[in-house]
């Protein structure tokens, strides 16, 4: 089916999905243990980090850490469900913070009780990869130093937002989301040249708002669901659409040709091109000042 095809070419969100089918079972209500583990590292000379953060079901947190910490990690898990992992490699300066499951039966019910926190250095440039399976993430990842930026999600609500300007211009930011509710806010903070988004079935927002000092690209690609696309009035924006069966708002733009223009594209001193293909659904565009 278009949709198999569409998941075989998406590995990251392959995995994410992979991690609700494998973890979700730590978090049943029949007879549990658990426990709270704290981890954490102080800054000591790194000049880059390679973050992975993989985590199955529950609530998951990621946010700035307290100077001068490098990171700390605090998880709530059922023991006889999951074990916790924490790896730091300092010659490759990689840390990989995630769960392994220790039994396969029970339900799927994911457990108001299980969650992690991760918070990271602000001064480090960071690579950051989240894979989260079922639950609720919110991330807050304003203020770090993001060279690059990977998020996979499966069957989740999840938030993430740029508040304040990253550090240092990202390489890129790829969001991947799975069969639920996304959104995004502040991408313009992240000073990336490069976006892409997939996603499969729900809902999904993309707030491009920030302090932008570059023109960039993003490719947005949504499978059956709405999609809301926010943009500054500052950044001259161009839309060209793909879509099938997908009704489409373009307010505010100009069509010429087989593209929407902003009316201020001529003028902008920094441009957003975004190309989009959506199979079923809508399509909105709202603007904002910022």
């Amino acid at each position: 089916s278009p949709m198999s095809e569409r998941l075989a070419r998406r590995p990251g969100l392959v995995l994410a999905l992979a991690l609700v089918t494998a973890a979700s079972a730590a978090c049943t209500a029949r007879a549990q243990s658990w426990r709270t583990v704290n981890s954490s590292r102080q800054v000591w000379g790194e000049k880059n980090l390679n973050v992975q953060v993989e985590y199955g079901a529950g609530r998951l947190t990621v946010a700035p850490a307290s100077q001068p910490l490098l990171y700390q990690f605090q998880m709530r898990y059922d023991e006889d469900r999951v074990a916790p992992v924490t790896t730091y490699d300092r010659r490759t300066g990689t840390l990989r913070l995630a769960t392994q499951q220790n039994d396969r039966r029970g339900s799927r019910k994911v457990s108001d009780e299980a969650r992690a926190t991760v918070n990271l250095t602000r001064d480090v440039p960071l690579a950051l990869d989240v894979k989260f399976g079922a639950g609720e993430a919110n991330l807050d990842l304003g203020g770090l130093s993001l060279r690059n930026v990977r998020l996979a999600t499966g069957a989740s609500d999840t938030r993430v937002s740029f508040s304040t300007p990253n550090r240092i211009p990202a390489e890129g930011v790829r969001m991947e989301a799975g069969a639920a509710s996304f959104s995004a806010t502040g991408l313009g903070n992240t000073r990336a040249e490069r976006f892409e988004f997939e996603g499969g079935v729900g809902e999904a927002t993309l707030d491009f708002s920030g302090a932008w000092d570059r023109s960039a690209s993003a490719s947005v690609k949504m499978g059956i669901g709405s999609l809301t696309l926010r943009f500054p009035r500052s950044v001259g924006v161009k839309v060209v659409k793909d879509s099938f069966l997908t009704s489409f708002d373009g307010s505010g733009m100009v069509k010429r040709g087989n593209a929407y223009y902003s009316r201020n594209w001529d003028s902008a001193p920094n441009r957003l091109t975004v190309t989009v293909e959506a199979a079923l659904g809508s399509i909105d565009i709202d603007w904002i000042d910022s």
